[in-house]
């Protein structure tokens, strides 16, 4: 007579288990390792999700993947890559496509600001090429695995901010290479309203697929709050919340990001009028596929 109530209980606990794990999420997350991207990582893996995350410090990512596992991630894979060196940029994409079949969520998170002057390692301007290029390519070459996603609404995430210019300088000196790199507030600007003119265009051009997994996909960009990063530190000074508070990308990953319409900015403003135009949406986005080597025309 005690069999059953046992039987019973043993069957909703599978049911249980196989209900956590139906709600796992893959989620991809660069600049993991440090700051908000790190922060995030550690809310998502609470959640019980499988976590692909980023760095370039191998040492960091090791102590990182322990962490994440004991704070509830179902599984946590590491990737180390030079996100200035769009070659690694490559690799890393292979080796995560090595690594899943599907992302759920992308979320572009990694970025710089450098108060010296510096080039990518294609002689680009860093702050652009990290900023702005490296999103854009790894993208491309993630998008089949977001596609796959089975999650109802798949996501990619690029980190914008409220400092973004007003107006993008000409694009050729933007792309231009080896010449004198810019630094500081103006190049960081100019990156983060490239990342919001990148987000509306990828947008469009994923609803206007023919395939509808494509069309499901949803993009998404936003302020992520001033935040004490080791970023705003080095350019702005300590004006901003804790890093434990910093949880707008996290929103956009998980239920109010599943709410919002795809190639809108949230957190900070309304975004620059560039982001409206879709004379420099366009131009912009022939330029990144010049530079960049990869085109998004065959989705």
């Amino acid at each position: 007579m005690k069999i059953l109530p046992l039987l019973v209980a043993s069957t909703l606990l599978f049911s249980l288990l196989d209900m956590s794990s139906a709600l796992a999420r893959t989620i991809l997350i660069t600049g993991a390792t440090d700051g908000i991207g790190q922060h995030t990582a550690k809310k998502l893996a609470a959640d019980g999700n499988i976590l692909l995350v980023h760095g370039r410090r191998p040492n960091v990512g090791a102590d990182l993947v322990q962490d994440l596992k004991t704070r509830g991630a179902k599984e946590v894979y590491y990737f180390n890559a030079d996100l200035s060196d769009l070659d690694q940029v490559h690799v890393l994409a292979k080796e995560v496509s090595e690594t899943t079949e599907a992302i759920d969520v992308l979320i572009n998170n990694a970025g710089v600001f450098d108060p010296t002057p510096a080039h990518s390692v294609q002689g680009y301007d860093m702050t652009w090429a990290v900023n702005v290029m490296t999103p854009f390519l790894l993208t491309r070459k993630l998008l089949p695995l977001v596609a796959n996603s089975k999650d109802d609404c798949p996501r990619i995430i690029t980190t914008s901010s409220i400092s973004q210019s007003s107006s993008l300088p000409p694009l050729e000196e933007l792309f231009e290479t080896n010449e004198i790199a810019k630094s500081g507030h103006r190049a960081y600007s100019d990156s983060k309203l490239g990342d919001l003119m990148f987000t509306v265009q990828l947008a469009k051009i994923l609803m206007k697929s023919a395939d509808e997994k494509y069309q499901k996909i949803k993009c998404l960009t936003m302020d992520p709050g001033t935040v004490n990063t080791k970023m705003l530190l080095a350019g702005w000074g300590a004006c901003g919340i804790d890093v434990r508070d910093a949880n707008n990308t996290y929103k956009l990953a998980t239920e109010y990001g599943a709410k919002q319409e795809s190639g809108t900015y949230h957190f900070g403003g309304r975004g620059s009028s560039d982001a409206k135009s879709d004379d420099k949406l366009n131009s912009l986005w022939k330029a990144l596929e010049t530079h960049t080597g990869c085109t998004y025309d065959d989705i």
